[in-house]
């Protein structure tokens, strides 16, 4: 096998993955509300309420602009609430509302659900899986600094 073949059955392996989470999950389901990306934001605030949306965005890796624009519809959609920090009239602190925190203990559940055979395989082999992952994101970081 090539080396181009080799990197194209990896990405696609991440691709089918990535895939079937989405289908096993968010497209299926018309009973939820939120998006993956509100999701993830939601769960990231309910574990640490008061943060602003510069943190929020290298929690979530994604850009500032790109969060803003999830966390404006998130706003919008009473989920979620923006407030003045007291050490810092300047800083805009994110906050999750009870319904967000509805919504996400909700989904929450119903991603468990639907994503819990995964933890049927066995834990070395998932571990193993996480420590290439690490690995591979390191290589990809290296490169990535490289084309700066």
């Amino acid at each position: 096998m090539t080396d181009t073949y080799e990197v194209f059955y990896i990405i696609n392996s991440f691709r089918q993955v990535n895939q079937m989470l989405f289908r096993a999950f968010w497209n299926e389901n018309k009973e939820i509300e939120l998006t993956s990306i509100q999701f993830m934001v939601l769960s990231i605030l309910k574990e640490r309420p008061s943060i602003g949306i510069n943190d929020l965005a290298e929690l979530s890796h994604m850009g500032s602009s790109s969060m803003s624009a999830v966390v404006e519809r998130l706003v919008k959609g009473d989920y979620i609430e923006r407030t003045r920090s007291d050490a810092d009239r300047r800083s805009v602190m994110l906050q999750i509302t009870a319904k967000g925190e509805k919504a996400q203990q909700e989904t929450h559940q119903l991603w468990m659900e639907r994503v819990s055979p995964i933890l049927e395989i066995p834990k070395e082999d998932l571990e193993h899986l996480l420590h290439i992952h690490s690995l591979m994101i390191e290589k990809l970081q290296g490169r990535e600094m490289n084309n700066l």
